[in-house]
Formats: C-alpha cells, structure tokens, sequence
C-alpha cells in the first residue's frame, strides 16, 4: 500500500511539472527512480499513463484522472503539515509566491529581502509573470495580484489601491505639444498597454466632479507594463501608468506629468491571492500579514506632481 501511495505522488509530480527531471528534483530522487516508478504504477493498472517522447512527457487522458487522486493526497499532506506547523507556529521551508510581472520587476525585491531576513529559515522561490495562474495546478502559496477581479474560490486579501499618472518625455512635448484637456489625447500618439488579458484604450478622468473618458490610439501598443515606461521615456508618446513604476523619473525629469488637474480613474487593487485551505500555513499568514504592513509603510510615488 505504501508504494502504491508514492507512486500516485510521483504521477502527480509528473503530471504538474511536465517533464521527468523537474519532478525528480522536487521529490528529491533520481530521474531514473521517478521512470521506473511509473512503469511499475502502469503494469500494476495495466494501461499507459504516460506518453513519453525524446523532449516532452504528457499524460493520458485516464493518466490525468488517476494523478489527480495523488494530487489529493499530496494536498491533505500540506494540510496536515499546516496544521501541526500552525500549533507550533513555524514559519520555515519554501514559500513559493507568483507576483504581478509590471510590480515584481522593481518593486518586490526589497519587500522580499526584509521577509526573508526576519524569517531566516524560510526559502523563497519567486516567479514573476503576467497571466492568471492557476495557484493550485502551477504550486504557488501565494500570489500578488494587480487585478480588477482575482480569481473565484480563492482568497484575496486586498493590500492597497494602484493609482495612475499620465506622463510623456521631455522631447515628445517639445516636438508635439502639451494636451490641455483629456480630449485632446486623441490628437496624440498615446501608448497603449494591451495584453491576452487586458486593454487599457479607454483613459478615464475626473475633475472638480465633472467625468471624462476617451479612446486614446497610437502608434505603440505593448503587453508589458515596464516596456510602455520605457517607450515613454525614449518619447514614443503619452501614457497612463501605475505610479508603483516610476520612482525617479518625474524628479530627473526623464519624464513630465501632462493633465495634471484631472484626476485618472483608473486604480487596479493590488491582492494577495492564496488557496483556501481549513489551515493556513503559518509562513503564508506571516507573508501576507508583512506584506500588508509593507504597503502601509512603503507607499508608491504621489500621483500628482508640481512638474
């Protein structure tokens, strides 16, 4: 019975990772063990589980069915282990968090490095992206978020608001001009963030209780958000960019707020997304709880500016 437990684990292993070298690494084995495992799990069934090529490992269908039985057992382990943890207040072995590739990029380093020194025994495996993961299958504690709706049946703790600017370069303006009001963005060549996710072409404002929005084009459209600063600054166009990205630019002058007395709409929260669990463990309570403080206690640039 044992072996027959650990061989569903080591499917299950296979079937997240995709590949026999990776799943051999997270179970601490050798690559050899982890195939030989799962011939004798197929023999024993009596049917192909998995499909095997020179480059790729993929599942059956029927494979797929069966690890996720392990993959129900490999979760009542981390409940179990979050249980005992909680009772003793652990807060040590990995911490695996997906953080919002735009905010990651220049923002999450120090937050990082303060957890990881006041919790020495914990290791951190981060991974930056701009999808919508799925935290279960892809095996993240815990994700930050900048998002108008996180993902259903998960839980999400919201850190703080991330509000927007709209900026040009120095050369763009003196070549183009200064909009005075938000129509007249449709006369410039704006920069546009567009992902497989998300459009931002709709650029709302607010002033003295008076509301406006405009579909902005340019010539730029980009899915990355440090990207879209960048092309700001080499003068590209205009943007509405989240302040969490410019920290220095606005004092350099590297860039210059345009339409400073309207206020953009636009403020994405920012989330701590984690699975519900009966059990939280103690280093994910710890890290969403610093992360709380640390947006508290480290706010984004103003949004308005005397440039």
């Amino acid at each position: 019975m044992l072996e027959n437990l650990q061989q569903m684990v080591i499917l299950a292993t296979v079937s997240h990772e995709q590949n026999f070298t990776r799943a051999a690494e997270r179970l601490g084995i050798s690559k050899s063990q982890v195939s030989k495992q799962i011939r004798f799990l197929e023999e024993r069934l009596g049917c192909q589980l998995v499909q095997r090529s020179t480059r790729t490992v993929a599942l059956t269908d029927i494979g797929l069915q069966y690890a996720e039985f392990g993959q129900q057992l490999l979760d009542t382990v981390k409940e179990a282990e979050a249980l005992v943890a909680g009772y003793r207040n652990e807060i040590k072995g990995v911490l695996r968090i997906g953080v919002a590739q735009s905010f990651g990029n220049t923002n999450i380093t120090p937050a990082m490095v303060a957890f990881q020194r006041a919790h020495p025994d914990l290791e951190l495996e981060i991974s930056l992206f701009d999808h919508r993961p799925n935290l279960l299958e892809e095996g993240f504690d815990c994700w930050l978020a900048i998002h108008e709706h996180p993902p259903e049946g998960m839980v999400a703790k919201k850190l703080v608001d991330c509000e927007f600017i709209v900026v040009a370069s120095p050369d763009y303006i003196a070549l183009h001009g200064k909009p005075k009001t938000p129509a007249d963005l449709r006369k410039h060549n704006c920069i546009t963030y567009e992902s497989r996710d998300r459009k931002y072409v709709q650029w709302d404002f607010s002033k003295e209780g008076v509301k406006e929005s405009v579909r902005v084009t340019g010539s730029y459209r980009i899915n990355n958000a440090p990207a879209v600063l960048e092309a700001t600054k080499a003068g590209a166009g205009i943007a509405y960019l989240a302040t969490y990205l410019i920290h220095d630019e606005l004092e350099t002058q590297q860039l210059t707020q345009v339409l400073a007395d309207w206020k953009p709409e636009l403020a994405l929260p920012m989330y701590a997304v984690y699975p519900r669990h009966k059990y939280l463990a103690p280093k994910v309570r710890a890290f969403i709880d610093f992360m709380a403080e640390w947006m508290t206690s480290h706010p984004f640039p103003p949004r308005q500016s005397s440039l």
